[in-house]
């Protein structure tokens, strides 16, 4: 018979070969007294990354605002709302351990919206490609079901990102302002699942396809004024 530590590891690979595959029913959160050592502090790095991330899109939504282009605001404002529940599932997971929690100041750099535009691109690649493959291989060792779990949420969150991600690439080249002119003649209407950050540009009709949990938790991300 297959372990629960097994299956989960089995979760990892398949998860690598199938992006997109739903993972709620994978694993079941699993407790156990060493202490975890690697998962936290690799979770604390995710936390952070997150924590970054979600402040950084923040300021990025205020200077697009400011330059007149309020549907990009809008996409910086989702994708913070999404940032902010990866870094709260991750903060969760760290009290739980019951270690002493300390915030601190985290730098934030905003340019002009073509600039951010640009740095945005990169930063989500970087996290698609190398920062979440990375993390889950390593914390897949001592098999904190939960912690995976999670980072496995927050990779697949980004991954949808990726066509939004190619036309940010687009937007931030030498033809920005009439393709930013054009950004700001559609309609989009944000959700967000407030259980996994799942970012999707029009209200779903079906379960989430990264936490299967219903329809219910996509939340309807209003817009910044």
């Amino acid at each position: 018979m297959i372990s629960r530590r097994q299956l989960l590891r089995l979760s990892v690979l398949f998860s690598f070969c199938y992006p997109f595959a739903n993972i709620r029913h994978f694993a079941e959160a699993e407790e156990r007294e060493d202490g975890y050592p690697r998962t936290r502090a690799l979770l604390e790095r995710a936390y952070w990354s997150e924590t970054t991330a979600h402040r950084h899109y923040d300021e990025y939504r205020k200077k697009a605002l400011s330059e007149g282009y309020p549907n990009i605001a809008y996409l910086f404002h989702a994708f913070s709302v999404s940032e902010k529940i990866h870094s709260e599932n991750f903060k969760k997971i760290l009290l739980s351990f019951g270690d002493a929690f300390q915030e601190r100041p985290v730098p934030v750099s905003s340019a002009d919206t073509k600039s951010n535009l640009n740095a945005a691109a990169v930063k989500e690649l970087q996290k698609i490609n190398r920062f979440y493959p990375d993390i889950i291989k390593k914390m897949s060792f001592e098999s904190h079901d939960q912690t995976v779990l999670n980072c496995m949420y927050s990779w697949k969150s980004h991954q949808q990102h990726e066509k939004i991600i190619r036309d940010i690439k687009k937007f931030s080249g030498l033809f920005f302002k009439p393709l930013a002119k054009k950004i700001e003649k559609m309609s989009p209407h944000y959700h967000v699942c407030d259980i996994c950050g799942s970012t999707m540009d029009e209200k779903p009709e079906l379960p989430c396809e990264i936490c299967d949990y219903p329809v219910s938790h996509y939340k309807k991300i209003q817009r910044p004024v």
